[in-house]
């Protein structure tokens, strides 16, 4: 990647680039594992910190991406077990919300505002390891074996936990569908 080879060369400012692509990828995976913003955000800096420390090693035997990810994903895990959960989703949704409403396009965005809130919604419900899984399969678009590179699972019990978690989206959607029909019933 030629970013990369920038940054090796002394270029700290081509960092920033990297940083902007995947961001928001990292922000989801951390805040799947930590649930809520706060530790998310202070653990996505952690990682780009320390993905820049450590920049050097990466070989380019995966995608960058993996490698960050993986980053994101034990620095999350560490902080998991040490820190309580204070803050919700929510809070980051709203601020966000706001920043990307066009005022042309309001049907559309509300439409897919309504999606992406029902998706978080099932995700959060689900346990955190099935959450992740789901949100780098899906999300972020990664294969079986960058999964297991990102979270040191087996190939195997990847493919069981997406399977699982696959269902259990399912399972929860329905009856988090079912609630809200009769809501609006």
């Amino acid at each position: 990647m030629q970013i990369i080879k920038q940054i090796l060369a002394g270029n700290a400012n081509a960092f920033a680039v990297l940083v902007q692509k995947y961001q928001d990828m990292a922000f989801s995976i951390a805040f799947r594992i930590l649930g809520n913003t706060e530790d998310a955000e202070e653990t996505v800096q952690d990682s780009f910190v320390k993905a820049y420390r450590y920049l050097s090693s990466f070989k380019g035997d995966s995608k960058f991406s993996t490698w960050l990810y993986q980053i994101v994903y034990n620095t999350s895990i560490t902080k998991s077990k040490t820190q309580f959960q204070t803050t919700s989703y929510e809070d980051y949704m709203q601020s966000n919300e706001h920043d990307s409403l066009d005022e042309t396009n309001g049907l559309h965005y509300l439409e897919m505002s309504d999606r992406k809130e029902i998706i978080r919604k099932v995700l959060e419900e689900m346990p955190k390891d099935e959450s992740v899984l789901l949100t780098l399969y899906y999300l972020e678009e990664s294969n079986v074996s960058e999964i297991v590179e990102i979270t040191g699972f087996t190939e195997s019990n990847v493919k069981i936990k997406l399977f699982r978690a696959r269902k259990r989206f399912y399972e929860l959607l329905k009856v988090y569908m079912k609630d809200e029909l009769k809501i609006l019933l």
